[in-house]
């Protein structure tokens, strides 16, 4: 009999209907034959003592037998589906031996079949080429027994009986098998020679032939011994159909475990999803032996078994019906299908981690955009494509400005969220061709592929600018960047590490214009880069060795010319020559060195301070006043090592001077360092207040004592009456503050009268008031008799007054409060 893998009928259709029509024929017949004597009987001539009489009930026992033995066949595995050889031959060969006449054993073999096939599991087109096929293979076999069987009475029965039962039964086997067989190849489409030359044929056929004789033996104890003597087969038929039914599962089993492995090798080797769920089906239908298995997105029903494959973010089900098989169980239909579905799962994870390391290999995480190895790797190949096109390609390098002041106010939380504004930002001013990258940190970078029009580069560059500048809003906050933009040009000559370094040197000349701008790369732009380069080895040097020194430049009170203070200010002189200030401070702030310049300063302070005790004015120590930055405040040491320092100092005060774009931010760090410093004694003091930041309500939270304004607010009030009340007014701030306000930038002998004329406690500190000098010098240039007490308290004086300025020209007080104060940023 035939199990088809496949429930729709496919080319043996015609073959199926060709047995089916045989099996009738045979079976019409048979009936035309028997028809006149199964008229002539009747139950009421029917003994229970004519032993042909009851050779006739006992036949009837056959049917439920045939029922029976069809439901534990052997199974023969076939590409196409697979051969069922059952036991049921064995009532065969019973039939053969007890039928009076072979008409009857044919009749009662067809209605065996019928009925097997009516209880059985398989859906209608499979029973119903099982009966035709069973049907027409056992009438071809009793018709062949009766020619074969000699007859004889009771007492002549012999070996030749037992020989033609078991050619008969042998002839039964392979008819079934070569038409099963024949089906099956045509439904596959493999070849009949190829299918009945498969391997486990013979072998089953041999003992299923020696089983048969069993009904051979039932029909002899029928013949010499009583009735119930057969009982006694009921051991050796029930140990049979348990032998084979454990066989069937066994044999089944290990060719799950095959199907499981090949298929779970041949998922390992896909090389896409797609590719995984198109080996999935195919191999859960021949795992299972159901066509109806699929694979879906939905879970299975009340009335389907199914395992679910997943990739971890998206979820498929193996769904087949739930049918009860004689191989198999439906929990071990469940079970085969959840191994599968693991192995699915394990190959659809792997390529979903391959996937996802292949991008991050080639994306920045927090924006999406592509790295520098990628962006890198297209610019070679708009390159190459340039040099074939004889076209140019753009690279514009673009640096944030004012990012790290973001991270410092915010933290690096906000910090990222303006990095993810600013790329989609520049992703929008972009053709879809173009190649947006982030190259690190604040650095992006873009790619302009195929550039026929110079102009193109303005508009995107000028497009940018734009769009980076535009305000962002964080957590109720309104924050601003700006970008400095690099631009390099190629037609295809250079490398694309070269045009990248071109923009980026580019960038670099773009900062030092004046920052949120362009500038376009030319080839001395190099040379600066390398002579910075060295500076910065060259000033590293200078640090290890210990070659930065101190300058002091004095702070005096403006009333009585007392010095207060000194401020300590590094110097470096490099071979012959000394770098200014400005020239290595921002080198240092931007490579990291002002943390270990810091420290190396507050080093010499805390060792020159015993040579300044008792030069304090008014029996106070003086003052030392050290510039610091916000890299400094937020390291983890800095607080011990400024407690170190003040334990050197002795009968000498220490100034901490933050500029204020530093202390503007507010960061929980910066404060609780300055918080603790300053339950040490330690004072601060904001430097250059009033550039930078225009809110002052910072000032509110900070824990700083001095003011110390920035140069330009002195420079024209000597001759500017505007100028001479804006400061005013800043002092009048410091006053109300409860700070000591010092005047940066004192130069001139008039900028000193206007501030004495102004009559408030201020403090002054310029060219005018001393150079920076060494430790010796300041020493020296400190007045041996300093005021043992202050003055009184002044009186002030309207510095309009003092100036005459006519009133037209005066400036209104709302006016001076909004230069002072201004918008928040």
């Amino acid at each position: 009999m035939r199990v088809p893998a496949d429930g729709q009928p496919r080319l043996s259709r015609a073959f199926d209907l060709t047995v089916l029509a045989m099996a009738a024929v045979l079976v019409l017949a048979t009936v035309e034959v028997t028809g006149s004597r199964l008229v002539g009987l009747h139950a009421d001539a029917l003994s229970i003592d004519d032993p042909t009489t009851m050779d006739f009930f006992l036949v009837w026992i056959a049917v439920p037998l045939i029922a029976l033995f069809s439901r534990y066949p052997v199974h023969l595995d076939r590409p196409g589906g697979s051969i069922e050889i059952g036991v049921d031959s064995c009532v065969l060969a019973y039939l053969g031996a007890v039928a009076d006449r072979p008409y009857q054993a044919v009749l009662l073999w067809a209605v065996g079949a019928v009925v097997a096939q009516c209880v059985d599991y398989r859906r209608m087109v499979a029973r119903v080429f099982n009966v035709g096929v069973m049907t027409a293979s056992g009438a071809a076999a009793l018709w062949l027994m009766d020619l074969l069987l000699v007859r004889f009475d009771a007492q002549d029965r012999s070996l030749a009986e037992f020989l033609a039962v078991m050619i008969g039964c042998t002839a039964y086997l392979a008819f079934d098998f070569v038409i099963s067989e024949v089906s099956v190849a045509l439904e596959s489409g493999d070849t009949t020679r190829r299918q009945l030359v498969e391997s486990g044929v013979l072998i089953s056929m041999v003992i299923l032939v020696a089983v048969d004789s069993l009904g051979y033996l039932a029909a002899e104890i029928q013949r010499a011994l009583p009735p119930a003597v057969m009982l006694l087969l009921a051991v050796p038929v029930l140990a049979l159909l348990v032998a084979a039914r454990s066989t069937t599962r066994d044999r089944e089993r290990s060719r799950r475990m095959r199907v499981l492995f090949d298929v779970s090798r041949s998922v390992q080797s896909q090389t896409s999803a797609e590719d995984v769920l198109s080996v999935l089906e195919p191999g859960a239908q021949d795992l299972i032996r159901v066509a109806q298995t699929r694979i879906r997105e939905t879970p299975p029903t009340r009335k389907e078994v199914g395992a679910r494959v997943t990739d971890g973010t998206r979820d498929w089900w193996l769904v087949a019906p739930e049918w009860s098989r004689l191989r198999a169980t439906v929990s071990s239909d469940a079970e085969h299908l959840d191994q599968l579905a693991l192995a699915g799962s394990e190959a659809l994870s792997r390529l979903k981690l391959t996937r996802e390391m292949t991008y991050l290999a080639r994306h920045d995480t927090l924006t999406q955009l592509a790295n520098r190895d990628v962006f890198l790797d297209r610019v070679e190949h708009a390159l190459q494509l340039a040099r074939r096109r004889h076209s140019r390609v753009a690279v514009l390098f673009c640096d944030l400005d004012g990012f790290k002041q973001v991270n410092d106010r915010f933290g690096h939380g906000a910090g990222d969220a303006v990095l993810v504004t600013v790329a989609a930002r520049i992703r929008r001013c972009v053709r879809a061709s173009d190649t947006v990258a982030r190259l690190g940190g604040d650095e992006f970078a873009i790619l302009l592929e195929d550039v026929q029009d110079p102009d193109d580069i303005d508009r995107v560059s000028s497009s940018v600018l734009a769009a980076v500048v535009e305000r962002a809003e964080l957590n109720g906050h309104f924050v601003t960047v700006s970008t400095s933009i690099g631009v390099a040009t190629s037609d295809g000559d250079d490398t694309g590490d070269t045009v990248l370094r071109s923009a980026d040197m580019a960038m670099y000349e773009a900062k030092a214009l004046g920052k949120n701008c362009v500038a376009r790369y030319q080839p001395e732009f190099g040379t600066a880069r390398v002579r910075k380069l060295e500076m910065v080895e060259a000033f590293r040097a200078a640090l290890d060795a210990g070659e930065i020194s101190v300058a002091y430049q004095p702070v005096v009170e403006v009333r009585t010319g007392a010095v207060v203070g000194l401020e300590a200010l590094a110097r470096w002189r490099h071979g012959e020559h000394d770098i200014s200030p400005a020239q290595f401070v921002p080198l240092a702030e931007e490579t990291g060195l002002v943390v270990p310049l810091g420290e190396h300063v507050l080093d010499i302070v805390a060792h020159d301070a015993a040579a300044l005790g008792g030069f304090g004015p008014y029996g106070s120590p003086l003052e030392l006043a050290v510039n610091i930055s916000a890299q400094q405040l937020r390291s983890p040491a800095f607080v011990d090592k400024v407690r170190d320092a003040t334990e050197s100092l002795r009968d000498v005060d220490l100034v901490l001077e933050v500029t204020e774009r530093d202390v503007v931010r507010e960061d929980s760090l910066s404060l609780d360092a300055m918080r603790r410093l300053v339950e040490a004694g330690v004072r601060f003091a904001v430097d250059d207040f009033g550039v930078g930041f225009s809110s002052i309500g910072y000032l509110q939270n900070l824990p700083v004592h001095i003011l110390k304004t920035d140069k330009t607010f002195a420079a024209n009030i000597d001759h500017s009456a505007r100028s001479v009340e804006l400061l005013r007014s800043m002092l009048l701030m410091g006053q109300a503050m409860g700070l000591d306000v010092v005047v940066e930038g004192v130069e001139r002998q008039g900028q000193l009268d206007r501030l004495r004329d102004m009559r408030y406690d201020v403090y002054a500190q310029g060219f005018l008031i001393g150079r920076p000098v060494s430790l010796a010098e300041a020493v020296a240039s400190i007045p041996t008799a300093q005021p043992a007490q202050p003055l009184s308290d002044p009186e002030p004086v309207d510095g309009w007054a003092q100036l005459s300025v006519p009133p037209e020209q005066q400036l209104p007080v709302a006016a001076v409060q909004g230069a002072v104060t201004g918008p928040h940023p």
